[in-house]
């Protein structure tokens, strides 16, 4: 299978073909033999890549949109896995300017540790509006819209599932 992958602006095609319980990578004309494992937990994986060993976790943001994280050996990144219809759709909504309301999901499950604004704020783009704990890591959600908090609908303490709705902004 295809993938373009996003890390750190820079852009790569990777084709990953299943090979028994091992993977191919092929990707800038080098290939690579990957044995992937769980380790029990869906979002932590052992991998063997060339004789090499890595630990890594990841966990999907918007899955929908091909955004995930993943800490590998302790260094935090995110990345973007696409196939190439949704590179063609991200590319041509991010064309279009957007209107209406913004709503911020939670990436995983998780604790929400703080939230940030309340009903009525006006919030710029790249304000935090949350605060959450997931995978014994906490990660603040902030805005990528400005515009006026129209609600709120969660509270310090509260757990909550992958995509619950935190925060709806109406756009300016």
């Amino acid at each position: 299978m295809r993938f373009i992958v996003r890390l750190d602006g820079s852009e790569k095609v990777v084709n990953v073909t299943r090979e028994g319980t091992s993977y191919r990578i092929d990707m800038d004309g080098r290939v690579l033999q990957v044995d992937a494992r769980t380790f029990g937990d869906k979002d932590a994986f052992s991998l063997l890549i060339d004789n090499k060993s890595y630990l890594v976790e990841a966990a999907p943001v918007k899955p929908e949109r091909g955004e995930y994280f993943a800490r590998v050996m302790g260094r935090h990144y995110d990345v973007d896995v696409m196939d190439e219809l949704m590179v063609a759709v991200r590319d041509a909504e991010s064309a279009r300017q957007h209107t209406g309301a913004y709503i911020i999901r939670a990436p995983m499950p998780g604790l929400v540790v703080q939230v940030r604004v309340q009903r009525g704020a006006r919030v710029a783009v790249g304000e935090p509006v949350v605060v959450m704990e997931a995978m014994k890591m906490r990660n603040e959600l902030a805005s990528d819209v400005a515009g006026v908090v129209s609600s709120v609908s969660v509270a310090e303490g509260d757990k909550v599932d992958s995509q619950t709705t935190l925060v709806t902004i109406e756009r300016e």
